[in-house]
Formats: C-alpha cells, sequence, structure tokens
C-alpha cells in the first residue's frame, strides 16, 4: 500500500489487541482496514501488523497502526515484548462467550505486569460478536470497564456494527489526550514565568534604602 501525500509527517496511533482465541480480534481490524469480513477466519500465529489512514473532524488526520496478537497459549509470551511502544490496547471478548469475557482478567493482569504505563493513552473493553446472543450481564461487563477504567463499546465485525465508529472514537480521544497534554505543558511554562517574574519583584523590593 502506498501513502498517501496528505498523510506525510502525522499523528501516529499504535494499537494492540488482546484477547483469547477466537474472539474476532483479526476480524474486527480486517473488517475496519480492508472492509472484509471472512466467516472462517485463520486464527492468528504470533503477530501481524497493518495500519490504516483516518481523517477526522476538522481535517485532522492520524496514522492507526495496528498489532493484531493471538490468544493461542504456546504465543503468549510475544505480546509483551510491544506493550511499551503502544498508545492504545484493546481487550477483545465475545459477548456470546462468557469464558472469553474471564479471560480479558488474565491479559489486563499480563499488560500490567509487562508495561511501565508511560505510552499508553487510552485502554478499551471491548464485546464483539454483538449480532449474537449475549451470554454476559451487562452490570458485569460495566463493573469490570469500571474498575479498570476502560471505555467500553460493543461491535461486530460480521456486520460491521460500531467498527468505523470504534476506531473514529480511538482517534477522537487520543487528540484529545494529546491536547490536554499541550494545554498542561503552556500551564507549566506560564507558571515557570510567572514565579520567575515574582523572584524578581522580591529581589527589588528587598533592597534597603542608602
Amino acid at each position: 500500500m502506498v501513502e498517501n501525500e496528505n498523510y506525510k509527517n502525522i499523528l501516529e496511533c499504535k494499537i494492540i489487541t488482546l484477547g483469547e482465541v477466537g474472539v474476532g480480534k483479526t476480524s474486527i481490524i480486517r473488517r475496519f482496514v480492508d472492509g472484509e469480513f471472512k466467516k472462517d477466519e485463520i486464527s492468528t500465529l504470533g503477530i501481524q501488523f497493518s495500519w490504516k489512514n483516518l481523517e477526522l473532524d476538522g481535517n485532522r488526520k492520524i496514522k492507526l497502526s495496528l498489532i493484531d496478537t493471538s490468544g493461542q497459549e504456546k504465543y503468549r509470551s510475544l505480546p509483551p515484548t510491544y506493550f511499551k511502544k503502544v498508545d492504545v490496547v484493546l481487550f477483545v471478548f465475545a459477548v456470546d462467550n462468557s469464558s472469553s469475557f474471564e479471560g480479558v482478567q488474565y491479559w489486563i493482569d499480563t499488560f500490567n505486569e509487562n508495561n511501565n504505563g508511560k505510552n499508553v493513552k487510552k485502554m478499551y473493553l471491548i464485546g464483539n460478536k454483538n449480532d449474537l446472543g449475549k451470554e454476559i450481564e451487562q452490570k458485569s461487563i460495566d463493573d469490570f470497564a469500571d474498575k479498570y477504567g476502560l471505555t467500553y463499546m460493543e461491535t461486530s465485525a460480521k456486520t460491521k456494527n460500531q467498527i468505523n465508529e470504534l476506531f473514529t472514537i480511538i482517534g477522537e480521544d487520543i487528540y484529545e489526550e494529546i491536547e490536554k497534554k499541550s494545554i498542561m505543558r503552556v500551564g507549566t511554562q506560564k507558571n515557570k514565568i510567572v514565579s520567575k517574574s515574582k523572584i524578581g519583584t522580591n529581589k527589588s523590593n528587598s533592597r534597603k534604602c542608602c
């Protein structure tokens, strides 16, 4: 894929998907990047990479770099290598499979044990396959998301429900986080300037008259 000239030197966001086998991590990415859905999607072996440019309102552009991980036990040692390099984490489960929801705990624990938290800006809990029957009570999902400070969204890679919306929200959230940090930096710089100004004033006021 050739990168569009309009997207050179733009903001880049690195996203990693974590979750049990068969929850649809690969299908979510494929649906978003290629607009395709394969009923018999082959499980990811190891790590796979893809990316897509996204244009948001206000002529803001962002490059989403997607890291798709395997949920198979023999590959579970691979994802931690990338934990410190990502901006966004998607913890994915299937809403029709309660054991996949329970498995999210493992991925959160593993992530927390192997990440220094410096780069991660946002974390999301994704309930995929919402075109199927729901096995998990919504309250359990909401309580879990609140406990770990996760933004919860439901998707369906099969019907494309909320797929584009998910990544648009991610892009908007990343821009918001960057703008917050920018405002904080400006505020800190202003405080430093004011502080220096006060020091100078105090020095002049403390001079003794001759």
